[in-house]
């Protein structure tokens, strides 16, 4: 059982990271690893590890960073928590984008979306879509980034009104790409 002191660790952390303050929320982070420890919270430990791989992207420590999120990643897996394991893909998928590893970066979203496909998280599952979708516009790869957005605004749950015109709009665009 994780106690308040840990959780609060991870909150001051969050609230850090959210207010820009990322050494004061890697240092709540780096503590709470340490806690986490502490009780043989493996899912706790991982996650904090995720946060601090995506503190390590923002600072452009991509070395640091693509450790942290491989061992929040492995970590996920061993304890079945298909949820936060797509996640940590995700947040891979974002580092090796801005190492311009495309083919890296490819691999992690689509794994990410696959993992959030098989738990139903459609949202999720859109998100890490779109930005594999923007990843290729910025490669020049529009018919890929044309699909793959299709397929972001396709699963996500609840569509806004521009983004069903938008949908509709790419499913045309699609058509007349594939000359029918």
């Amino acid at each position: 059982m994780v106690d308040n002191s840990v959780e609060n660790l991870k909150q001051v952390g969050l609230t850090h990271f959210r207010n820009g303050a990322y050494l004061e929320a890697l240092a709540s982070f780096e503590a709470a690893v340490r806690a986490y420890e502490a009780v043989d919270d493996i899912a706790g430990r991982a996650e904090m590890m995720n946060n601090i791989g995506v503190i390590h992207l923002k600072n452009r420590d991509f070395e640091a960073a693509v450790t942290a999120l491989n061992e929040a990643q492995s970590a996920f897996e061993s304890v079945g928590d298909t949820d936060r394991q797509a996640q940590t893909l995700g947040n891979l998928g974002d580092l090796f984008a801005a190492q311009k590893r495309y083919k890296d970066a490819a691999k992690s979203y689509s794994n990410a979306a696959q993992l959030f496909a098989q738990i139903g998280e459609g949202k999720k599952q859109a998100d890490v879509l779109r930005a594999y979708s923007l990843m290729s516009m910025r490669q020049r790869d529009f018919i890929a980034a044309i699909n793959l957005m299709a397929e972001s605004l396709r699963v996500r749950p609840k569509r806004s009104l521009a983004q069903q015109l938008f949908y509709f709009l790419l499913r045309i665009v699609l058509r007349l790409m594939a000359g029918g």
